[in-house]
């Protein structure tokens, strides 16, 4: 028998079917890789822009800053702001000011010079400025403050020197001290105390508040401190020297009216029984080269300056009146009632003496000692330029509204600004 063929396996039809699945799963790859890879640039450029936005907004805000710390600290560039410039290492930051009465509105841009980015912002800020310190009722140099016998202070306290209280004394609102404090017998501080030296409480005192050293962060004025203004006496020096050798020959004996012109009194002079010393218009200034008085029911008139070489001296019901300037080369001395009307001015470079229920509405400056006593009540704001006495029933409150519409001359203010932010946007 002839043996069967062997069987022959059937050629495979399908060879070369798995080159498009490998080949399709390559390209998948490859797109899904070029868009991570897109993904991911796109990310990191978004990033790199939103780093750069970022840096511009930092740097339109420190242009801001910078215009805020001027207006602070610059009277001159509160005056006549001009633009400022902040250049940092990838920003540029640079703002321009315009004012309208005591708002200045700012616009800051900070520019990225690489990438041409940039951002603005607009802030306004209303500036408040003060000749004398807010809320300050007694401010008192380096010889310190002595407080005894129910005396009174409605308002802040700033003194250079140490400061001592018995006998019911009271401060009502804060002390600031940069010495140190000693109370007893039932002394009393409202509010806190900011000492710099040594405390002592006896007796039943007590301080309310709380005390706290002086360079605490919590006092307001531990990096700028209030100062006691000083007075350039050159403009009443320069007048006392002409009364020198002038005089205008007013008679005292009658009302004087100075008529808004400057009148001299070679020697001293006074008021006596119910005379006036007037200014029609207001603005007229007596030069007396020695000692003026007024007695006896007589009253200076408002906006009349008084410039004395030696003492001013007012007693038994006399009066002072608004916008009135009194200035004595050596001595000030109100007693028997005496009245200071609103917005008047006491300066002296020695010593203010009052006593015996005397008032005072306005401005008290004495370059040396501030010596009150029975029943003394002022309102307005007080100087003590080495020490101040005060005893047997002294009020002073401290009163803005009882301040000179005008200071008197030659004095050297400390400027305070209050600065209020409104109106922030991003532009």
């Amino acid at each position: 028998m002839n043996a069967m063929p062997s069987a022959i396996p059937p050629r495979r039809r399908c060879r070369g079917a798995s080159l498009p699945l490998v080949t399709g799963l390559g390209l998948v790859l490859v797109v899904v890789g070029s868009g991570l890879l897109a993904t991911s640039g796109a990310g990191r450029t978004e990033a790199v822009r939103r780093q750069q936005a970022l840096q511009c907004f930092w740097g339109a805000e420190s242009a801001l800053a910078l215009v805020r710390c001027r207006l602070f600290g610059d009277p001159a560039y509160r005056a006549a702001p001009s633009p400022v410039t902040v250049t940092g290492r990838w920003v540029v930051g640079e703002a321009t000011v315009t004012v309208s009465a005591n708002v200045y509105t700012v616009q800051a841009r900070g520019t990225n010079p690489a990438s041409r980015l940039s951002r603005r912002v607009r802030q306004q800020f209303r500036v408040q400025r003060y000749d004398y310190w807010d809320d300050f009722a007694l401010l008192v140099g380096g010889q310190g403050l002595d407080l005894a016998q129910s005396v009174a202070i409605y308002g802040d306290v700033y003194s250079i020197g140490s400061v001592r209280m018995s006998q019911s004394a009271a401060i009502f609102e804060t002390l600031y001290c940069l010495g140190s404090l000693q109370m007893s017998q039932s002394a009393a501080i409202y509010d806190q105390a900011f000492i710099g030296g040594s405390i002592n409480l006896g007796g039943s005192s007590v301080i309310y508040g709380g005390s706290y050293p002086f360079s605490s962060p919590a006092n307001p004025y531990y990096a700028v401190q209030p100062e006691v203004p000083t007075f350039d006496w050159t403009w009443y020096e320069s007048l006392l020297a002409q009364a020198a050798v002038q005089d205008s020959g007013l008679d005292f004996n009658n009302n004087v009216d100075l008529s808004n012109q400057v009148r001299f009194v070679r020697g001293s002079a006074a008021l006596r029984q119910m005379k006036s010393l007037t200014s029609t218009p207001p603005g007229g200034v007596l030069v007396v080269r020695d000692m003026f008085e007024i007695q006896q029911q007589c009253w200076i008139g408002p906006g009349v300056t008084v410039v004395c070489g030696d003492r001013f001296w007012m007693g038994q019901n006399t009066q002072v009146h608004s916008n009135a300037i009194i200035y004595a080369r050596n001595r000030i001395e109100m007693k028997q009632s005496g009245i200071v009307a609103t917005g008047a001015s006491l300066v002296t470079p020695g010593t203010i003496d009052m006593k015996q229920a005397a008032q005072a509405t306005g401005f008290v400056y004495a370059g040396t000692l501030l010596d009150l006593s029975q029943g003394i009540q002022i309102r307005g704001l007080c100087y003590a330029g080495q020490r101040a006495l005060l005893s047997q029933s002294v009020t002073i409150s401290y009163a803005p509204s009882a301040l000179p519409f005008t200071l008197p001359p030659g004095l050297q203010t400390n400027q305070a600004v209050v600065i209020t932010p409104s109106d922030w946007r991003e532009l």
